[in-house]
């Protein structure tokens, strides 16, 4: 089981990792403490979680040790000099799974639960997750896509709107244009995630941000979502055009829904 003393042992590793990277700019070291930053966050997103859907304290530092490491894998790919956003965001996930089974720590870990760990990790960022093995894979699966989501809500807007922090890697290849695509739009209109490939512009990036809610899980993350105004928040820095306006407000619309049910 993931003790006390075990966890300790996971937030040692966590620093000692990142530390370790070597980088070719002072830019790339600072993104890599961005990641350091999203991830302790994302951790402390995953505690408020967890206090209403999780049972027992081992659970809870299971959450605690996946959203430690979620983002390892970034933090590897950028000290690499690796320059595609692309590559980051499709790569990273898998390559935090493999970094983690290296670690001393994780040999210490029952098999069930690297099982959990590993599947958590691997699927974070995906446009949907996957069916998993069993209900306890999906249930923490689903607790680390939720945290991160948050944080990424919460970050992005402080990068729009008061220009604090650093530029989401994944705009880098997004042109300043008041165009928004055709398939970002209708992945809204139907109720889905937009997809980070039909992404042409800043705009769609903040449409794809508030589309996000279409795949939160658990009903105090609707309620965090609601009590900090992300959606709303995002939607004030997009242009008022009658495709974004409708957009908006079936996202509100469902993100209400989810709320109140």
């Amino acid at each position: 089981m993931i003790t006390e003393e075990l966890l300790k042992e996971c937030r040692l590793e966590f620093e000692a990792s990142l530390q370790s990277l070597t980088f070719d700019s002072p830019e790339n070291h600072k993104r890599v403490e961005d990641i350091r930053m999203h991830s302790l966050r994302v951790v402390a997103n995953t505690l408020l979680l967890s206090n209403t859907v999780l049972q027992s304290d081992e659970d809870k530092r299971i959450a605690e040790v996946n959203a430690l490491f979620h983002d390892l894998g970034r933090a590897a790919l950028i000290a690499e000099g690796t320059e595609s956003p692309t590559n980051i965001q499709r790569d990273h996930a898998v390559l935090s799974a493999k970094l983690i089974q290296k670690m001393d720590f994780f040999a210490k870990v029952p098999v069930e639960t690297q099982s959990i760990i590993l599947k958590s990790i691997e699927n974070h960022n995906k446009l949907k997750l996957p069916k998993l093995d069993n209900e306890q894979q999906t249930l923490f699966a689903h607790l680390l896509r939720d945290a991160d989501k948050l944080d990424i809500y919460e970050s992005s807007y402080r990068f729009f709107k008061e220009k604090m922090g650093i530029q989401p890697i994944m705009t880098f290849d997004l042109v300043n244009s008041a165009e928004v695509s055709e398939k970002i739009i209708k992945s809204i209109m139907a109720g889905k995630t937009a997809a980070v490939e039909d992404m042409r512009t800043m705009n769609d990036y903040k449409l794809l941000l508030i589309s996000m809610a279409f795949d939160l899980n658990f009903k105090y993350s609707f309620r965090l979502l609601s009590e900090k105004q992300y959606i709303q928040k995002i939607y004030e820095t997009l242009p008022k055009r009658d495709q974004i306006i409708d957009a908006y407000r079936g996202i509100k619309l469902f993100v209400e829904n989810k709320f109140v049910s």
